[in-house]
Formats: C-alpha cells, sequence, structure tokens
C-alpha cells in the first residue's frame, strides 16, 4: 500500500465571486452550490461521508478527488464509507424497498500507484442508512434519521470472500446491533474499528 495522503484541499467559503471580463460578477460559489446541490435526497452518498469526516473531527477531506478508492484517511487508516436508504427521490410511484445492500467490491491498486494488487482498498468500513421511507423522514441532515454500521476491512474479507454486495441484515448480525450505532456514538465505533 503506498503512503496516505496528506494533501488538504482550500475550503471555499461561498462568497468567492465569479468573474466576467476580470471583474468580479454578482455571482458567487454560494448561489452555484444552491443551483447544484439542493435536492439533497440525491446527494446523501456526500452527505453520508460529510458527516462521518465530521464525527471524527475533520475540518476537510485529504482524500477527495473522485478518483480515490477509499473516502477518508484517519489516524493513519482508510475508511471507505457506504451509503444507502429506503426513499429515493427519483421514485414517482411512491414505493419503498426494504431490502437493503452496499457494495463491498475488490478493487485495484493501479489508480494510486503502479501495482494492481486486487483487494479491498481501505481498513474500516462505515455502512450508513437512511431510515426514512418518505421525503420527509428521510432528510438526510437531521442525524436522527442515520443509522451507522462500523466493520473492520478484515472481518468484511474474512466472512464475505469476493462477494460485492453486503445485506442490511448481514451487517445488523456481523455487528450485533440491529439498529446500528447512533451518530453520536459514530468516533467510538470507528475508534474500535480501528483498534481491534
Amino acid at each position: 500500500m503506498s503512503e496516505l495522503s496528506k494533501e488538504q484541499p482550500d475550503l471555499l467559503s461561498g462568497s468567492e465571486q465569479f468573474m466576467q471580463g476580470g471583474k468580479f460578477i454578482d455571482l458567487t460559489i454560494r448561489d452555484y452550490w444552491s443551483f447544484q446541490f439542493s435536492n439533497i435526497w440525491d446527494a446523501q452518498e456526500e452527505i453520508a461521508e460529510f458527516i462521518v469526516a465530521k464525527a471524527l473531527g475533520l475540518k476537510a477531506p485529504h482524500n477527495k478527488n473522485g478518483w480515490t478508492l477509499w473516502d477518508i484517511n484517519y489516524r493513519g487508516k482508510r475508511i471507505e464509507i457506504k451509503e444507502t436508504g429506503y426513499f429515493h427521490s427519483w421514485r414517482t410511484d411512491g414505493k419503498v424497498s426494504k431490502q437493503r445492500s452496499f457494495g463491498i467490491t475488490k478493487a485495484f491498486t493501479r489508480y494510486k500507484d503502479n501495482t494492481t494488487t486486487y483487494e479491498r482498498q481501505n481498513d474500516v468500513y462505515v455502512f450508513c442508512l437512511n431510515t426514512g421511507e418518505t421525503k420527509e423522514e428521510s432528510n438526510p441532515v437531521n442525524l436522527n434519521n442515520w443509522e451507522f454500521y462500523v466493520v473492520p476491512t478484515s472481518t468484511i474479507n474474512h466472512l464475505c470472500g469476493d462477494n460485492k454486495h453486503i445485506s442490511l441484515g448481514r451487517l445488523r448480525t456481523i455487528t450485533g446491533k440491529p439498529n446500528g450505532v447512533p451518530y453520536t456514538e459514530l468516533k467510538a465505533a470507528i475508534d474500535a474499528a480501528i483498534e481491534q
């Protein structure tokens, strides 16, 4: 494994202005964010990464360029965030599927170095479930709507082998937590998984 990236991007405040002809115009990054990302139900994967990072006290993403094989660097470990939920804003029929699963596919290392080791490229998984079944119940900024399941990757490798998915039911069995852990206990659960 190559060394974990220490690079942190500069964070934008949202007040940065667009320019035209060398002059600032009345258009900001906040305007762009509001336009592009106001449907937060379609951004739940990114929201899950954000709330896990904040639970760990991270001020900026260390590993966020869209091509990395894990999501968060924490205490020298690689953490992969997986998200799912029952409500999807693209479903217009109002149906809700109770069968939930998360991807746990192995990958090659070639995206971050020149080797081709085929394995899960992280040390810990954090599986995030938004439990709401309607738009109102599934508001992703309400942390009470989330359950978190934290599992060391070594456990996933041992119990799941080459499987590409793991069901929510199996996660609940593996962790012994039928409702996961709440946000207030997430950091402690991740620390415990790292120390196993």
